[in-house]
């Protein structure tokens, strides 16, 4: 079996002349968080609607990264910090992430109506696949 080797590639013309590494890479976070906006996504279910959050392109034979989020938060909430971590970044490029939001929990979502049964949690987990 091969072994994996680390690589150094090094710029031969940087885009920004003058440019410190540092302030490059800055640069490169901020502009990846802003594009990356993610596609969101609702799907009717027997126990309510579950909106879902996609951000990247699905490659394959690649796994994805799948969250869902804590009691009382939605996907921001609960994983934006995470996933802005400047040391996430080389993780996060590789995979398609999907975070799915419970019922009720996407932002602007209405308020429940009266006598609305929220779904337990193995009907919740029954809505992902």
């Amino acid at each position: 079996m091969a072994e994996l080797q680390e690589v150094q590639i090094t710029e031969e013309k940087p885009l920004l002349p003058g440019q410190t590494p540092e302030a490059a890479k800055e640069a490169e976070l901020a502009a990846r968080i802003l594009l990356d906006q993610g596609q969101t996504h609702s799907v009717e279910t027997p126990y309510g609607s579950v909106t879902f959050t996609v951000y990247g392109t699905p490659k394959p034979k690649r796994p994805a990264i799948l969250t869902y989020h804590d009691v009382g938060l939605n996907y921001k909430s609960c994983f934006q910090p995470l996933f802005q971590f400047e040391d996430m970044q080389e993780i996060i490029q590789n995979f398609v992430r999907v975070h799915v939001d419970a019922p009720g929990m996407e932002e602007g979502a209405p308020v429940f109506p009266l006598g609305y049964q929220y779904p337990s949690l193995d009907q919740l987990a029954d809505m992902i696949p």
